[in-house]
């Protein structure tokens, strides 16, 4: 069947770009862009740094000039959620009870911020970054020497406290397992982040039983299961997000851990598709279906959802890659670092910059490097260049830092 309308549903950086893409490809039907957020599809990495510390603002994480939708014939519908999709008779109803059709539909619906039941939760104060308005308001209760409190260990709740620091509030970061970081980079890794954190004077209690927040309207602290309380005059929840299957689900769209896709961004249902936070894809490389939550995903799943659209397929089988930002540091990962069973590490960088390379059995499987604004990137990138083209170099060779890594490349 001709494409010759397209309902994106999600107005997030994946769901705008692949709107963009569309016309970059040359596909010259309606485009429809539903999202349920008041502003034009934008960039989350700022929202737990930039945007947080104050140093740019929303204008700055939009990916488009505000007329370039209309200049690229892109109906963008902001403020809108889709409540149901009609997969047999190709059509979407808004919460407005308006009904629009497609011939192709693509799911980029992100994912919901995970919370914690427990008393206390709805109290006031207590805050999430998903949004640009979820970091508008916690900006405001970033003020010098106030009490705030993280709850979670990884990239987001680091970020966040990394954030609040800066902005001179006592931070102190929770975590129910024994170590930050633990579902995504090694402990050797993991262990270099904390330094760093608590070098800042950031406190992190690891293996954390929380019971429930205090306070009447205004949250006041955090009580343990032991009884003891921690002060807080502000709360931030980062303990990860769910992805957005519901609408999916309904629409008789397999999913598992996210939308089921393959390595073209087809779903089950004929001319569904997924791409983004909420998106499970097929990855030859690995051989299983990845979920990936990243900027580099989210741009470039939608390339390959456009292509197929387009009639131009291209299978996705990404090497992932993902950055974060902490205080002055930069941590940059590639591949899937946290299936290392051996660890080789190489530091011949300035300011102490540390490269770990992640194997698996003999494959090199993932990378991690953690220094000083780009001090790692060029190594991050040449590691992951190894694995895309499946290049498995010698631990000794690793590990000896006099040998450059493009020689190691070349060599293998």
């Amino acid at each position: 069947m001709s494409v010759k309308s397209v309902v994106i549903v999600g107005a997030g950086q994946s769901g705008g770009r692949a709107a963009a893409l569309l016309r970059q490809e040359g596909f010259q039907g309606d485009i429809t862009l539903i999202g349920a957020e008041a502003h034009p599809p934008y960039e989350r990495p700022p929202l737990s740094k930039a945007v947080l510390k104050g140093d740019k603002t929303a204008d700055h994480c939009f990916l488009y000039e505000a007329d370039f939708y209309q200049q690229q014939n892109i109906t963008l519908m902001t403020g809108k959620t889709v409540e149901a999709i009609d997969a047999d008779a190709h059509t979407v109803t808004l919460d407005d009870g308006t009904s629009h059709s497609f011939d192709a539909l693509i799911f980029a619906t992100g994912g919901v911020v995970k919370r914690l039941p427990l008393p206390g939760a709805d109290l006031a104060g207590i805050h999430v970054v998903r949004t640009l308005d979820d970091s508008a308001e916690l900006g405001k209760a970033l003020t010098p020497g106030a009490k705030i409190v993280v709850i979670g260990g990884g990239f987001i709740g680091l970020e966040t406290a990394a954030t609040a620091r800066q902005k001179d509030c006592d931070v102190t970061v929770l975590e129910g397992a024994p170590r930050i970081l633990g579902r995504s980079i090694p402990e050797e890794v993991a262990a270099a982040v904390s330094r760093l954190h608590e070098e800042n004077g950031i406190k992190i209690l690891l293996n954390a039983r929380i019971q429930a927040f205090e306070g009447s309207d205004h949250v006041t602290g955090i009580r343990f299961e032991d009884g003891s309380i921690l002060p807080a005059d502000a709360v931030v929840i980062g303990i990860g997000i769910a992805p957005g299957i519901d609408l999916a689900k309904s629409a008789g769209v397999d999913c598992g851990d996210g939308i089921l896709v393959d390595e073209f961004g087809a779903t089950n249902v004929p001319g569904i598709y997924a791409t983004g936070d909420c998106a499970c894809g097929n990855n030859p490389r690995y051989g299983a279906a990845i979920r990936l939550e990243s900027w580099q995903n989210a741009d470039m799943q939608a390339r390959t959802v456009a292509r197929s659209i387009c009639g131009k397929p291209e299978a996705y089988a990404p090497v992932p890659w993902l950055w974060s930002d902490q205080f002055d540091w930069t941590l940059q990962t590639a591949g899937l670092p946290h299936r290392a069973e051996k660890i080789v590490t190489r530091g011949r960088y300035e300011d102490g910059a540390q490269i770990f390379f992640c194997l698996e059995g003999d494959t090199l499987i993932g990378v991690a490097g953690f220094g000083k604004g780009s001090a790692i990137a060029k190594d991050v990138r040449m590691a992951q260049m190894m694995m895309e083209r499946g290049v498995n170099p010698d631990p000794a060779a690793l590990a000896d830092e006099s040998i450059p890594l493009r020689k190691i490349m070349k060599d293998g």
